[in-house]
């Protein structure tokens, strides 16, 4: 029996839908690091690792603080910027791939627009006047963890946080603030570093890969197997000690991202297929 235009154009939804990846991580990069991951690379890669086929996209904003080698945007107008990406991106990808399990990993200022676009309550510091969560209801329920390394909304005393901070970050979070999804979350921070703590010690801010790495991966693996298994996807993937990959591409979304989840020319192929069958 021939199949109509609208058939083929069902079935390449259908085809599309299944091959979107069983995870895909979000990563954030720190105030001034060019466009890419930056310092959020390291677990991004190690998570990426862990599950075949996985893939990954950084968010695309400014990661300014008002110098002239990020376009002299200001600190407040980053993170702005910064949250509305964060929100657009992750919604579209949950758009296309409702059933894909999703990790955020945000570095410096890359933690701040992560932490207030997935746990809301605004950010007054910046400006950001609306205390509801920008990410989609349907994608909050699928972001399975989040990494928050060196978050400037940092505060002491709660039972996510690692490292050896007591104080808060220059933007913290306003005391008895409830995270909605605080099971999902770490949050790394040492009492040296003045971004989320109150140290006074800068170059605390590039060791936080290196230092807490392999507790992060674990982390996002205990949290992303729970997911994986609770949703009746593809099977889970043990525990075990992270691997450094080479680091993703630098910018934007992956190739794999819309080879996986898109498969735009693989989608157009089965429209021309169709026309032509049409027309024989």
């Amino acid at each position: 029996m021939p199949f109509s235009v609208a058939s083929f154009l069902i079935l390449g939804a259908t085809l599309t839908a299944a091959q979107c990846p069983q995870v895909h991580v979000f990563g954030a990069r720190e105030t001034t690091a060019p466009p890419g991951y930056g310092s959020a690379a390291v677990v991004t890669n190690e998570v990426l690792a862990v599950y075949p086929g996985s893939t990954s996209e950084a968010i695309s904003y400014p990661a300014c603080g008002g110098q002239a080698s990020c376009g002299d945007v200001s600190y407040a107008d980053s993170v702005i910027q910064g949250v509305a990406a964060t929100a657009s991106q992750v919604n579209s990808f949950n758009t296309q791939c409702p059933n894909t399990v999703l990790v955020l990993i945000g570095y410096s200022q890359g933690g701040q627009i992560f932490d207030d676009a997935y746990c809301g309550g605004g950010d007054t510091d910046e400006g950001l006047s609306s205390t509801a969560i920008p990410i989609s209801s349907p994608a909050q329920k699928m972001i399975a963890a989040a990494i928050f390394l060196s978050d400037p909304r940092y505060i002491s005393g709660l039972p996510y946080n690692v490292g050896t901070c007591q104080a808060g970050g220059f933007a913290s979070r306003p005391p008895g603030f409830q995270y909605p999804y605080a099971a999902n979350i770490q949050s790394y921070c040492d009492a040296s570093d003045p971004y989320c703590c109150n140290g006074n010690n800068p170059h605390t801010l590039e060791g936080y890969s290196n230092e807490y790495s392999a507790l992060a991966t674990n982390f996002v693996k205990t949290k992303v197997n729970a997911m994986l298994s609770g949703t009746g996807l593809p099977t889970s993937v043990p525990l075990s000690d992270p691997t450094t990959t080479t680091p993703p591409p630098s910018g934007g979304v992956t190739a794999t991202h819309w080879s996986q989840c898109g498969g735009e020319r693989f989608f157009q192929k089965i429209l021309t297929d169709a026309r032509n069958a049409l027309c024989s």
